[in-house]
């Protein structure tokens, strides 16, 4: 497979990691994922045509949510699972990117461990729960723990992009793998309501790191307020793609954005 891929286990006390990297770059780039029906493995197809933007500049890691979960799960204790796999897979001081509840990760990551953290890019998120999220949880928690699944990737699917930028269908060779795995219902609903768990706000200032904060201002699952309250603790301001939903990060002119903050650290002429 082109891109350099590997993937592989990670074990870590009693639970495991699968974990996915690729790209042909010589930098480190953590990618943090958000919440998801599926694991991780058999997707690294989708992801690198996802971000096809970073991988001649970077080599991707990315770090699945351990199994077994606990039954009550914070994002905190997800992050604490993300700097364990990260340091054993030799990462040491590596760029953030963090994608919705991926982005909650990321903060108490950096919160928790600023060593590791070189530089932060917090995709569509929020840094403490608002009636926007605290509403589409309980919605997807209820529809998981009906099992209705199916009903579940659907009703994603419809707040994820605002209507007519719906991605174009990906080539067949680039669909999900055999080994796709989706998180039965309680597990997913038990990811859905660590979303609500984040509270990191007071604690922004103690954030030292070159930070960029993003959104699209048409996002549905989080809000673009969101962003903009987090930006204002972190002391920047967010970037609001006004014609995009909650996955904005999946479109070029987003992406060309976070690649030159992470590779000379300037966004429109201004130094970060």
């Amino acid at each position: 497979m082109p891109y350099n891929v590997k993937e592989g286990v990670i074990t870590v006390g009693d639970h495991t990691m699968d974990y996915a990297i690729f790209g042909k770059g010589d930098r480190p780039l953590l990618l943090i994922r958000g919440l998801n029906v599926t694991r991780l493995r058999g997707t690294v197809k989708a992801l690198i045509r996802r971000y096809k933007t970073y991988v001649d500049d970077f080599r991707i890691y990315v770090i699945d949510r351990r199994e077994p979960l606990p039954e009550v799960i914070t994002c905190e204790m997800l992050a604490e699972d993300v700097y364990d796999g990260a340091r054993a897979l030799g990462l040491e001081r590596v760029p953030v990117i963090g994608n919705s509840q991926g982005g909650m990760i990321a903060q108490y990551l950096t919160l928790n461990h600023p060593e590791m953290v070189e530089k932060l890019v917090l995709n569509v998120t929020t840094s403490t729960p608002n009636p926007v999220l605290k509403k589409n949880v309980e919605e997807w928690s209820e529809i998981a723990l009906s099992g209705d699944m199916a009903g579940l990737v659907d009703k994603f699917m419809s707040m994820l992009y605002p209507p007519g930028k719906e991605p174009e269908p990906a080539p067949p060779g680039e669909l999900p793998t055999e080994g796709l795995k989706t998180h039965p219902p309680k597990e997913f609903a038990a990811l859905a309501q660590s979303c609500l768990t984040c509270n990191t706000h007071d604690r922004l200032s103690e954030i030292k790191c070159p930070a960029l904060v993003l959104a699209g201002g048409k996002d549905i699952i989080m809000s673009p307020e969101a962003s903009v309250e987090l930006a204002k603790g972190l002391k920047t301001e967010a970037i609001i793609f006004e014609d995009l939903g909650h996955a904005a990060y999946e479109t070029r002119e987003y992406q060309e954005v976070v690649r030159d903050f992470l590779l000379t650290k300037t966004i429109g002429g201004l130094s970060i």
